[in-house]
């Protein structure tokens, strides 16, 4: 009995300095859950909200490198996997795995579950959104983002992807139109994620057409989108709203607020354009062995026979032939004219265009040969003149 009584001592000290050991591994990994969870993974295996953070981690590289939150759900299911099995009430972890589940029953009943636990958590909100757009209720939709991103604005770069595959639908602009007044943060950034995405540009083209974006930027961007899809009709109509203008008058100020229908103008490294102070001269610098186009713009085509006439005070003949006027159709890389100023006379007339030439682009190209002085001289204007 004697000998019993240190070995139950030897086994109470090894039992306790293993707890304590395991404990204070625990307390580690919880303390280095949200900073480190795959450190936190080490210290302690059974960490389920490491597990989370690592599945939320990765969930959000790949949806951003993706633009598809649904890859990003199947990247990180393994790991919203080992989570929920360690903890099964993390709320993230069963977003990721409502996400990432491809049979529309089975996804909704994880959700249900989920929500029956937590429905704050941003990220099954964002489950519910993305239940919403399958289900085809935008303006419930639109007022789930709403609600996320007025309290975590810094969720955009996953929502925004869901958000898009709405806005895109058909009938979608009067329930956007309805929210995206300006009263949140998220809306402008918004616009200006929905300018670079090609299945927007026609939806938010008509809903450019109903409000402002009080954004300089978005409009520039929405109208270089649309031309480089191909809609430069819808470009143009939405240019004259912005601008109250008319691009088929090209004389006047040099202005380059709004291209490819005001001008766009190069600032390159020994190739520039830009309007002088007064705004009503284009003032070209080309250094030796440099050259290029240093001025475009789309205009809409006039009735034919028409001339272009660029107005100048250049009377070295030797820059005039360094500057070409080129003139092709919209979208199109064969030039109908292509002309240096020396060739000008009266202007560069033209009778005709085909048929489906309904925008040109006027550009003007300098250069300045090696060994020879640099290239510096004003043009007072571009005008389109019919004959």
């Amino acid at each position: 009995m004697k000998v019993a009584r240190p070995v139950r001592l030897g086994v109470s000290i090894t039992l306790g300095l293993v707890l304590a050991v395991a404990l204070g591994a625990q307390s580690a990994s919880i303390a280095l859950t949200k900073k480190a969870p795959d450190t936190a993974i080490a210290a302690f295996p059974l960490n389920g909200l490491a597990y989370e953070n690592i599945a939320s981690a990765v969930f959000l590289a790949t949806t951003e490198a993706t633009g598809s939150p649904e890859e990003g759900a199947k990247a990180a299911r393994p790991w919203a996997l080992e989570a929920y099995r360690l903890e099964p009430l993390v709320p993230k972890a069963h977003a990721i795995l409502a996400l990432a589940e491809d049979d529309p029953e089975k996804r909704r009943q994880i959700l249900n579950a989920a929500l029956a636990l937590n429905r704050r958590e941003p990220r099954l909100q964002a489950v519910v959104l993305q239940q919403q757009v399958a289900d085809a209720d935008y303006p419930a939709a639109i007022a789930s983002l709403d609600r996320i991103l007025r309290v975590k604005p810094s969720q955009y770069n996953e929502l925004f992807p869901v958000l898009i595959n709405v806005f895109a639908q058909e009938g979608a602009i009067n329930e956007f139109a309805k929210i995206l007044d300006g009263s949140s943060e998220w809306h402008g950034r918004f616009f200006r994620f929905a300018a670079t995405q090609p299945s927007a540009l026609t939806n938010l083209a008509e809903l450019r057409g109903q409000m402002s974006f009080d954004d300089e930027v978005t409009d520039q961007t929405l109208l270089r989108s649309l031309v480089r899809q191909g809609d430069v009709a819808t470009a143009y109509t939405l240019y004259q709203q912005i601008t109250g203008s008319n691009a088929t008058d090209t004389s006047g100020a040099w202005s380059n607020d709004y291209p490819p229908f005001d001008w766009s103008l190069t600032d390159e490294a020994g190739l520039r354009a830009q309007p002088s102070l007064s705004g009503k001269q284009l003032e070209i610098s080309v250094k030796p062995g440099k050259g290029g186009v240093v001025a475009r713009r789309l205009v809409k085509a006039p009735e034919r026979p028409f001339s272009i006439i660029v107005r100048h005070s250049i009377d070295s003949q030797r820059a005039q032939q360094d500057i070409d006027v080129l003139v092709k159709c919209a979208g199109q890389t064969g030039a109908i004219l292509e002309a240096n100023l020396v060739r000008q006379g009266n202007g560069y007339r033209i009778d005709d265009l085909p048929s489906d030439c309904a925008f040109i682009e006027i550009a003007i190209a300098a250069r300045a040969w090696s060994g020879r002085s640099a290239l510096n001289e004003n043009i007072e204007a571009v005008d389109v003149v019919q004959r």
